[in-house]
């Protein structure tokens, strides 16, 4: 068509040049394909170094483990001598909770043999499965179990091995006598609901020794000589596992004592009442204690004694400056020294087990705050008469002081520290304060008690010069170690927020700067409050402890003799906590926005012609 064109040599040269770019392409599609087929060898036998077959795991023993106990773990190919970490991943059952799913538990174990690794059951992984103080309880874990080891080569995959489909039963290291009790009660409640007489337990499960004609278990076809294993998945040890996760129904699996299967059957609990609130009541009874809270502390006016509190505490703001409020806290020259060295004291209880002893370490540290908060008051004393009688008046204060650590003590049901800041967790609605009312009242008795002593005048003129030097430093220095015990019985101590056991030295230096940052918090707390009450006399401390501070050492005593006896569940305990914490935040922005108005306000001044 195009030939004679004077266009025709133009064409052919565009064809040659399509064909030549035709075959570019080929040729380039050809070498991507290959460069694909070589990226998945090459990422095929990636995969294989990560895995390598190389370790197995085949079994646990024991299947029942509790603090202190060695958990062997066996399989093949485990290098002799080394040090290997053990993950237990699955969902973790515990009696009238709702399982925790996604759970994921770090240990490390030591290779004994090539085909036995050994795991030292340490509290953390206990109180892991388990839960911590009266709320620890035995743990049913259902899932996954792996096994690594770090490769000798540099850069290498890790050596991993896991076996799926465990069962492991953890129980806590102690538990009171009275919450045994009232677990026991209530699963004696259900099975009598149920029909179920059972037997005594097994590491099998809970044989069934009668059936009450027309129950609810005679209608699901549980027969005499049965064996109850399990309830909401978790494996039944004892009566007092046999409590209900949920108010609707709970879910049990029997297995028949003719054939050896296991049949799980759903049960109805509509009509049955028992003493314990079910965990999903615990939302609504925190809706309603904030509802109270908010009518209360929003609505409601304040007495005339607070108004009066908080115009006193804006004049004092007017006054002074944040600056001057630094220098008041920590100090100058050798007060800032002091206060550096109560901050290390104190940041050592975190980074350490025990300073003086395990059991101890409480005695020493009320004993040394005790004693220097009396000196502070003492050596303003001119006198032998006048020092004598001042270390009577805050003796009785010292008293109250060591009679509501004790109680607190009692309730929480530990006596080291760091087993006391262990059970309380890192959240502020998980701090003993706000679990128990009774460590609640108590606080408040502390707290009360500390600033009395720090509030009271001496009876004459006030000792010159040094004496007075030293009782300032014996003051501050008696507040922060009066602040760090108070903070380590009823405010969480060092504990952090979803941190069970702080590894590696930076949760760790983290965890002692939030006990120091909390000690100093609640010593400013105190010595705040000392400066804006009024003054007392020596028949005011004796009237402050007879009228307030004795009587609330009895409710708190009654608190914990009736918690020996009513158990309450992690319902209340929850919806306590919540509540008491949000009552605390909205006193504490009512009162900030009342100061903060007082202080807008002009200062009313006294007529001078009065």
């Amino acid at each position: 068509m195009y030939e004679g064109h004077v266009l025709s040599p133009f064409v052919r040269a565009i064809s040659s040049l399509r064909h030549a770019l035709g075959a570019r392409r080929r040729r380039a599609l050809a070498a991507l394909a290959a460069a694909a087929v070589l990226f998945l060898f090459v990422l095929t036998g990636c995969e294989r170094q990560i895995a390598p077959p190389l370790v197995e795991v085949t079994e646990l023993a024991p299947r029942e483990i509790e603090p202190g106990d060695r958990l062997e773990v066996h399989g093949t190919g485990f290098p002799q001598g080394r040090a290997g970490k053990v993950t237990f991943e699955g969902t973790v059952f515990r009696a009238g909770e709702p399982p925790t799913r996604g759970v994921s538990v770090e240990v490390e174990g030591t290779v004994a043999t090539p085909d036995r690794l050994e795991v030292v059951v340490r509290e953390e992984l206990a109180e892991r499965l388990c839960g911590r103080g009266d709320r620890a309880a035995h743990a049913t874990f259902r899932g996954d179990v792996e096994v690594a080891f770090a490769s000798n080569n540099q850069g290498a995959p890790p050596l991993v091995g896991v076996m799926r489909g465990v069962q492991l039963d953890v129980l806590p290291s102690s538990t009171r006598a009275s919450v045994l009790d009232a677990r026991i009660a209530e699963g004696a409640r259900v099975l009598a609901f149920l029909g179920i007489v059972p037997g005594s337990p097994s590491p099998r499960g809970l044989p069934i020794e009668s059936v009450r004609a027309g129950s609810p278990a005679e209608r699901a076809g549980i027969l005499v000589g049965d064996v109850l294993a399990s309830v909401d998945g978790l494996h039944v040890l004892s009566v007092g596992d046999v409590v209900a996760a949920s108010a609707r129904a709970v879910e049990l699996t029997v297995r028949h004592a003719d054939s050896g299967v296991e049949e799980t059957t759903t049960f109805s609990l509509i009509e049955y009442s028992g003493e314990r609130v079910p965990t999903e009541y615990a939302p609504a009874l925190l809706i309603v204690g904030l509802a109270l809270a908010v009518l209360v502390l929003l609505v409601l006016p304040g007495p005339p004694s607070l108004a009066a509190l908080e115009l006193r505490i804006a004049s004092r703001v007017r006054r002074t400056t944040a600056r001057a409020l630094l220098g008041a806290l920590f100090g100058s020259g050798r007060h800032a020294a002091l206060s550096a060295i109560g901050s290390a004291v104190i940041a050592a209880f975190a980074l350490t087990p025990y300073l003086v002893g395990r059991e101890v370490d409480g005695v020493v540290l009320l004993a040394s705050s005790a004693s220097m908060l009396v000196w502070s008051r003492v050596a303003l004393e001119r006198g032998a008469v006048a020092s004598l009688r001042a270390l009577v008046r805050t003796g009785l204060a010292v008293v109250v002081m060591a009679g509501a650590l004790a109680l607190a003590v009692g309730q929480v049901g530990a006596l080291e520290l760091a087993e006391i800041v262990r059970v309380q967790g890192g959240a502020p609605w998980q701090f003993a304060a706000a679990r128990y009312p009774a460590c609640a009242v108590l606080g408040v008795v502390y707290a009360v008690a500390v600033a009395a002593v720090v509030r009271t005048r001496p009876q004459g003129d006030v000792a010159p010069g040094s004496s007075s030097i030293r009782a300032e430093l014996f003051e501050r220095a008696g507040v922060l170690l009066a602040a760090a015990l108070g903070v380590t019985i009823f405010l969480g101590g060092w504990q952090l927020p979803g941190v069970l056991a702080p590894r590696g030295n930076g949760l760790a230096l983290l965890s002692a700067a939030v006990f120091v940052a909390k000690t100093w918090a609640l010593a400013a707390t105190l010595l705040g409050a000392s400066r804006v009450a009024p003054t007392l006399s020596p028949r005011d401390v004796q009237m402050l402890v007879a009228k307030k501070l004795l009587p609330g050492l009895l409710v708190g005593a009654a608190l914990v003799a009736a918690s020996r006896r009513v158990v309450p569940s992690v319902a209340l305990e929850t919806a306590f906590g919540g509540t008491l914490v949000a009552v605390a935040a909205l006193f504490a922005v009512r009162t900030a926005a009342r100061v903060r108005a007082a202080v807008g306000r002009p200062e009313p001044h006294a007529s001078p012609f009065l």
